[in-house]
C-alpha cells in the first residue's frame, strides 16, 4: 500500500509544484480542506468567487446540513487553492465572529447599522468622499455567473 506524502502549509503554503513543460497542459490538483469527519463524496459542492483577495479566483464550497464544512476544487486555478482560500473559510463558523458592525462609545462596543456608519463628509483636498464605494453587476451566462465591478 503506498502511503501518501502529508502536506507541509507552512513549508509549502502554495502546495506542491507540479512543473511541466512548454506545450504541456498545466496539471491539475485538487486542493481540499474539510471539517474532521466531512466526507467529500456526501457533502453539496457549491461554487462561488474568493471573496478574500481580488484576482478573480474562484473555489467550491462544501455545505453540509446547510453550514459551511470546508472549501476545494478552484475551477480558475486548476484545483490550486492558496493559503487564504484554504484556511480563512474558517472563521465563519466561529462562535466569536462578528455579525452586525460595531463602533466603540465611551469604551464599549455598541451594535449599530450599516448605513449609520457611512461617512458623509468629502475630503477638502480631492473633493472626494473620504470612503469610496464600489458596485458590482452580477450576469447570468449559461450555469456560471460572471462579475463585473467598478469603482465609483
Amino acid at each position: 500500500m503506498e502511503m501518501k506524502r502529508q502536506l507541509d502549509r507552512i513549508a509549502e503554503p502554495w502546495g506542491t509544484r507540479t512543473p511541466y513543460g512548454p506545450g504541456e497542459e498545466w496539471p491539475v490538483r485538487v486542493d481540499m480542506h474539510l471539517e474532521h469527519g466531512a466526507d467529500p463524496q456526501a457533502v453539496r459542492w457549491v461554487e462561488t468567487a474568493s471573496i478574500l483577495h481580488s484576482n478573480g479566483d474562484a473555489l467550491e464550497i462544501a455545505v453540509e446540513q446547510g453550514r459551511m464544512v470546508g472549501v476545494g476544487r478552484s475551477r480558475v486555478n486548476h484545483g490550486r487553492l492558496g493559503p487564504k482560500d484554504l484556511y480563512g473559510w474558517q472563521a465563519n463558523g466561529s462562535r466569536d465572529r462578528v455579525t452586525q458592525p460595531l463602533v466603540r462609545r465611551d469604551g464599549e462596543l455598541v451594535a449599530e447599522a450599516a448605513n449609520e456608519l457611512t461617512i458623509t463628509e468629502w475630503d477638502p483636498g480631492s473633493k472626494q468622499p473620504l470612503f469610496k464605494a464600489g458596485a458590482v453587476q452580477v450576469t447570468r451566462v449559461g450555469e456560471s455567473c460572471h462579475a463585473q465591478t467598478g469603482a465609483g
